[in-house]
């Protein structure tokens, strides 16, 4: 059914049903919209989707269900919550991030002594400004998939941030998709806006951290700090750390300041995360822009991680990951609409990043 005929309000309620129910009658009572729906599925399942949507969306509502329509009461204005749980994971990645790796540069001595050079460590400042810098790009990254998200009616969870005991404390963040992709051209926005915001951070941090950078012999590395020779390194890597720290000598490696290394960090999760393959960002933008060749990219891209994988393990795993969850993206609601202007040059901007960014060997 359109929805051209009602208010904007009422049009992003009945974007929110419609690919589950069939909507009816639409009236007011008093401050709240009264809708008639008649499923057009299982109508168990539907009510259960129909529920935490219409819960992540904000909205307080009231079901009815009758013998052969369901009557949704509903207040049009939604009053945004974010749920204790997701506070939770954030402050305890906060924590991960903060904590876990400065302990992990430490690991060779005894778990004592490595608890204490912690506690020394960062009573001197250690881990604040990775921390800090790391967990923004993060942040903007999934806040420019929530935003835009929302902007589209397209109803996701607030991001779930993931604390991990690994060298930078974090698997990431993820956000849950709880209503389908109108388009193609919501896809692509919605799957670009996030490698693009976290991208110009990411490379904020980077140049920054690379002004105080320096370039030193193996053996004055402190025990733990990673040493960089740029081979492997993407093209921004490569291009950034010479232009500003400059050419190492022979036998010299660089060693990046906290900022910097979170800029790496964040370069590499954001061409990861634009791999053409399936629910990753990347397969949303190249689905959206060439449709069914997304699948054929998708097929390239695990080939070439397979490749790779003998350079850098790391990559074996994202070609499992990509096995296990599928290669193809699945179909929007209305797959024949073409992208707008604005999509397709988000979605161009992002390959461009992933092409700049991308890290063919990002540890050995």
């Amino acid at each position: 059914m359109t929805t051209l005929n009602y208010d904007k309000t009422t049009q992003t309620i009945i974007r929110l049903v419609e690919d589950l129910f069939d909507v009816g009658v639409i009236y007011n009572q008093h401050t709240n919209l009264i809708i008639s729906l008649i499923p057009r599925y299982e109508t168990k399942q539907s009510v259960k989707i129909l529920k935490d949507r219409l819960k992540l969306a904000g909205y307080k509502y009231q079901l009815d269900e009758q013998e052969y329509q369901i009557l949704l009461t509903i207040s049009p204005h939604p009053h945004f919550k974010i749920p204790a749980l997701n506070i939770i994971l954030f402050i305890i990645t906060l924590f991960s991030m903060y904590v876990v790796p400065v302990f992990l540069k430490q690991a060779a001595s005894s778990f004592s002594e490595a608890y204490h050079n912690t506690i020394k460590a960062l009573s001197h400042g250690a881990g604040i400004e990775f921390t800090f810098a790391l967990i923004s790009i993060l942040f903007v990254h999934e806040m420019g998939h929530f935003i835009t998200s929302r902007r589209h009616n397209i109803i996701t969870s607030w991001p779930y941030f993931i604390p991990a005991p690994n060298i930078i404390g974090t698997f990431g963040a993820i956000i849950k998709s709880k209503s389908p992709f109108w388009n193609r051209g919501d896809l692509i926005e919605v799957g670009a806006a996030g490698p693009i915001a976290g991208w110009i951070v990411a490379v904020f941090w980077l140049w920054y951290g690379l002004t105080r950078s320096t370039f030193l012999p193996p053996g004055a590395f402190p025990p733990g700090e990673m040493g960089f020779s740029l081979a492997g390194e993407s093209i921004l890597m490569k291009l950034s750390t010479l232009s500003i720290v400059g050419t190492a000598p022979a036998g010299y490696f660089y060693k990046l300041s906290e900022a910097a290394f979170a800029g790496w960090v964040g370069l590499l999760v954001t061409a990861l995360n634009m791999l053409p393959i399936g629910q990753l960002d990347g397969g949303h933008v190249l689905y959206g822009l060439s449709r069914r060749k997304q699948h054929i990219l998708g097929l390239i891209a695990m080939g070439i991680l397979f490749i790779l994988g003998f350079q850098s393990p790391i990559w074996w795993f994202f070609a499992i990951f990509g096995l296990v969850f599928g290669i193809k993206h699945p179909p929007t609601i209305n797959d024949n609409k073409k992208p707008n202007k604005v999509a397709t040059l988000m979605g161009i901007a992002s390959i461009i990043i992933l092409i700049i960014s991308f890290t063919p060997v990002p540890f050995r």
